[in-house]
């Protein structure tokens, strides 16, 4: 029955899933509950900004951002000087990541990432943190993404687990059921075909990451 459900209805439970969660998001997945602190993943996280090349005055999509667990991260980067678009079809998600970051430079978006209502060339850096997976039309979704991208712009894709630990987790899960991280080869077409440039491919357990750049 689950493998027979329509496109429509494989959004709708996604979506209704995200915004169900959205308050309690960051404690399920960033809180160590040892220390009742929000740095469960610090050391993942200095791993991926050590590889994304942010500065103070750029303008950063955190696309997929749910509850915004990115933001200070990013802010701190880029600074005042810089601008975050925070991007999530859940409309849930952008009100709790809203409700925690209310920096004057931060522009809040609820809209599907195939819609996201930025001017080419606009971004320079896109970031698509633990989200991937769940884009509905993962081709559109890339295109759309790299066209609001500068030239030599980044565009950086990552989670805190391997491919197959993602693939695995979601499949577990009736919500996500069918959102699965493309293979290898072509997660590579499709980067090629939109014109990025591959800089680091990790797929590890614990850690994945593709860091491209526009050509």
């Amino acid at each position: 029955m689950e493998m027979n459900m329509n496109a429509d209805e494989i959004y709708a439970r996604r979506r209704e899933f995200f915004n169900e969660h959205a308050e309690s998001w960051a404690d399920m997945w960033y809180k160590d509950q040892s220390t009742g602190r929000y740095d469960k993943h610090a050391k993942d996280f200095e791993r991926l900004f050590s590889k994304i090349d942010l500065k103070p005055g750029d303008r950063v999509l955190d696309v997929g951002c749910g509850a915004g667990v990115l933001v200070p991260l990013i802010l701190e980067r880029i600074t005042a000087a810089g601008c975050l678009f925070e991007l999530d079809y859940s409309e849930k998600m952008i009100e709790v990541n809203k409700r925690n970051h209310p920096e004057g430079n931060i522009q809040f978006i609820t809209a599907d990432v195939v819609d996201a209502p930025l001017p080419p060339e606009s971004c320079d850096a896109v970031i698509c943190f633990s989200c991937f997976p769940h884009f509905h039309d993962k081709k559109r979704a890339l295109e759309v993404l790299v066209k609001v991208l500068k030239k030599n712009g980044v565009f950086a894709m990552s989670h805190f687990s391997s491919s197959k630990g993602i693939n695995e987790h979601h499949g577990n899960c009736r919500a996500v059921m069918h959102d699965m991280l493309p293979d290898e080869d072509a997660m590579l077409a499709m980067l090629k075909a939109t014109g990025l440039k591959v800089k680091d491919f990790v797929d590890e357990p614990g850690f994945y990451l593709i860091n491209t750049v526009k050509a």
